[in-house]
């Protein structure tokens, strides 16, 4: 069977099954088989297929039809340019949370370009200390020591096995981190921090049955669950995260489409830190929530 006819019958198969990105995924997996990129594939196109690797591509179609996340069958998901190991004990990093990552670099970044250089050259090259809170594939965390290097990072969560992922991607890429074990703030006793970012989950309970097949049977509940009115992590982060952050330190907090202006509120409520802004993703609805302490 040639190349096209191939991936179409597996973009086919894929979309039949329900799948939202068939054409997409049926190409990245006959990439991920074979090793080609999706240049190779168009130039490709006419060539015939040996029998032993159309059947191995139709393995993967199968398992994709059963609604297993792509990066599952991967096992890897690009994420700020980087390729990140992911599995299902961590939840598959998102574009949306790039975000964060994005507008967390810009602030290490440019604040160490209004300080004069005579105060950097005394407090050295790693001068931001930033928490990654809940970092599960350690995704955020990792991507902000690799983007900038004067950041010294330090990343907790309470599941050992998506730290085990966490290690692993540190290890591979080369980032010099900091993981701990643990729930929420309590590795980090008695530590302050310029900079705390985090994804917790968001979810409401309730809502959790109603995601796509992938998210809800593949991805980890705990990773997911953010309570009866998805706020649960955020009251918690809200009422302790100023005990770890030097005067007028960034919260930096991925949040639900819906939450901003909630957010936003129960910031001021705490009267712990400044007026809060609410960073809009793509397609125009609230993501990120950043604020810094009085």
């Amino acid at each position: 069977m040639k190349m096209r006819i191939l991936i179409k019958e597996g973009e086919y198969r894929l979309s039949r099954a329900g799948c939202m990105d068939a054409k997409l995924d049926a190409e990245e997996l006959f990439c991920f088989l074979t090793g080609l990129d999706r240049v190779g594939i168009f130039l490709r196109a006419q060539e015939e297929v040996d029998k032993e690797t159309e059947e191995q591509y139709m393995e993967l179609i199968e398992r994709r039809a059963q609604r297993i996340p792509l990066q599952h069958i991967t096992g890897v998901q690009e994420f700020m340019g980087y390729k990140f190991k992911v599995s299902p004990d961590v939840l598959v990093p998102r574009q949306d949370t790039e975000i964060l990552v994005t507008e967390a670099a810009r602030i290490i970044r440019e604040e160490r370009r209004a300080e004069p250089s005579f105060f950097r050259r005394i407090r050295g090259d790693r001068e931001w200390k930033v928490l990654d809170l809940c970092c599960g594939s350690g995704a955020i965390g990792i991507s902000l020591a690799k983007i900038c290097d004067n950041a010294a990072v330090t990343m907790t969560d309470i599941s050992d096995k998506a730290l085990e992922i966490a290690r692993e991607n540190a290890d591979s890429l080369r980032a010099g981190v900091e993981i701990f074990q643990g729930d929420m703030f309590e590795p980090v006793k008695g530590r302050k921090f310029d900079m705390i970012v985090t994804n917790p989950p968001y979810i409401r309970t309730n809502m959790i049955a109603l995601l796509q097949e992938e998210v809800k049977e593949h991805e980890p509940v705990m990773a997911l669950d953010g309570g009866r009115d998805g706020l649960d992590y955020y009251r918690t982060i809200v009422a302790r995260a100023a005990r770890y952050l030097r005067p007028e330190g960034y919260l930096i907090m991925e949040i639900g489409y819906d939450q901003g202006e909630i957010l936003r509120k129960m910031l001021k409520d705490s009267g712990a830190y400044r007026p809060a802004e609410v960073l809009k993703d793509l397609p125009g609805r609230d993501r990120v929530v950043k604020c810094r302490l009085v």
